[in-house]
C-alpha cells in the first residue's frame, strides 16, 4: 500500500500534499492508500479526514487497524 507521511506539516501544506498524493494514486491505479498524520492535538487528523469526505477520488476512508497504525493513520479506498 502506498503511503503519505504528513508528520510535522501544517494543515495547509498537508492538505495540498494530500491532493497531489491522491492525484498520483489515481493515475497509478492504486486501489488503497494510507495517509499517516499521527495523533498530536488532532487538528491535522481532523482536517485530513474532513478533506477526504469531499474528495471525488475517495470511495471510503477509515482509521487504520491496530497493526496499520490505528487512529494515527487513515486508510483510503479510492473510487473507480
Amino acid at each position: 500500500m502506498v503511503t503519505l507521511d504528513l508528520h510535522a506539516q501544517t494543515v495547509e501544506d498537508a492538505l495540498e500534499r494530500v491532493e497531489q498524493f491522491l492525484d498520483r494514486a489515481v493515475v497509478s491505479r492504486e486501489y488503497k492508500v494510507m495517509i499517516i498524520h499521527g495523533h498530536g492535538a488532532g487538528k491535522l487528523k481532523k482536517a485530513v479526514r474532513e478533506y477526504l469526505t469531499h474528495s471525488p477520488y475517495v470511495a471510503e476512508a477509515h482509521a487504520g487497524e491496530v497493526w496499520e497504525g490505528g487512529d494515527g493513520v487513515t486508510v483510503v479506498t479510492l473510487a473507480d
